[in-house]
């Protein structure tokens, strides 16, 4: 499917005129063409301080269906209105040569682009391995998911092509399973339980049914053991638009792990906090990352005193439980660690 696209005006509901020489980065400039691999995120870090602002950056036009979708190929301009900034996307154009000051000279023209081709707000590299996995189970949960009960053969361990029997798959079984194992369990800064994370292992499809099933193993990037759990394999969705913005309310939470082993987290990592969809976490908020105050001796006064937490960087939300959500780190100045704070910037 294809259509005509126009300009279309990305209306900005900033701060008063007064903060708009804060919040546009300094000698930016006045024009900028999309390429492909261009992310809405980075477009809006290219004009703005803080490009998780959304409302008023790509501020949704209610004349226009979707005007969220931006092609290479088309120019985003900034302007000004009554002291604020704005952004227009002008629409595909043509260079006719030359420069003036920091815009390059354009010519405006009218063409089509496929829906398949707009910019989405984060990298696929970056948010795609993280959509389905990992997850964040409650006790209950957990505990209701079929399970790997052993293997058919005489293994321990099976690795792709094994076949196994299965447990708990329930009268009327899919045809392929994700198999998961149980991490670690996710507690908050007091100890309390949040979930279990689990683990992916693998891919398997159904080979025989009846009381004990049996699966053959697709794929697996770990040995699957009994005890596994397996949970039905849906398609994986597109990588949706994600619309950063701050939460309305005060959030306040902290980092409980990481989806990885390297327990130093850097731009583009993902974490877990303790706050989730029973806390007011929706999908898109961002939070900024705090360090833990630090104490120190002063030397001359003799005494330990505790110093304020230091801002670290900014997470985006992109995926919800109830106690617990995982976020991408989009900006960090230093490296970030289990035990840091989150909260609403």
């Amino acid at each position: 499917m294809r259509r005509v696209r126009l300009g279309l005006l990305l209306v900005a509901a900033l701060s008063p005129a007064a903060w708009a020489g804060r919040l546009v980065v300094p000698h930016v400039p006045q024009s900028y063409v999309v390429r492909k691999g261009d992310t809405l995120w980075g477009i809006a870090n290219h004009f703005f301080r803080d490009p998780w602002r959304w409302p008023g950056i790509w501020n949704r036009n209610i004349q226009i269906r979707n005007p969220d979708l931006i092609y290479p190929g088309d120019v985003i301009a900034l302007r000004y209105a009554h002291g604020k900034p704005y952004l227009v996307d002008e629409g595909p154009v043509q260079a006719v040569g030359g420069r003036s000051g920091n815009t390059v000279v354009l010519k405006p023209a009218m063409g089509s682009h496929a829906l398949v081709g707009a910019i989405p707000t984060l990298s696929p590299n970056v948010i795609g391995p993280f959509l389905q996995r990992p997850l964040a189970l409650s006790r209950r949960a957990f505990g209701r998911l079929g399970y790997v009960a052993g293997a058919v053969h005489r293994h321990t361990f099976l690795g792709p092509v094994g076949r196994f029997y299965a447990r708990d798959l329930g009268a009327h079984p899919a045809k392929i399973y994700e198999i998961y194992r149980r991490g670690p369990a996710l507690r908050d800064q007091d100890g309390d339980f949040l979930a279990y994370e689990t683990k992916y292992i693998g891919r398997a499809k159904l080979v025989r049914r009846g009381h004990l099933p049996e699966l053959e193993v697709l794929s697996s990037i770990r040995e699957v053991q009994a005890g596994d759990r397996l949970i039905p394999w849906q398609p994986q969705p597109p990588i949706p638009y994600y619309y950063p913005r701050a939460p309305k309310k005060q959030i306040h939470g902290a980092v409980v792990a990481a989806t990885h082993d390297n327990l130093n987290l850097g731009t583009y990592a993902a974490l877990a906090i303790n706050v989730g969809k029973n806390a007011g976490i929706r999908r898109g908020y961002v939070l900024r990352i705090y360090s833990r105050p630090r104490r120190f001796y002063d030397p001359v006064a003799h005494e330990t005193e505790r110093g304020r937490r230091q801002p670290l960087g900014l997470l985006m939300i992109f995926r919800t439980f109830a106690h617990v959500s995982y976020g991408v780190i989009m900006q960090a100045r230093r490296e970030i660690h289990v035990g840091d704070t989150v909260a609403t910037p």
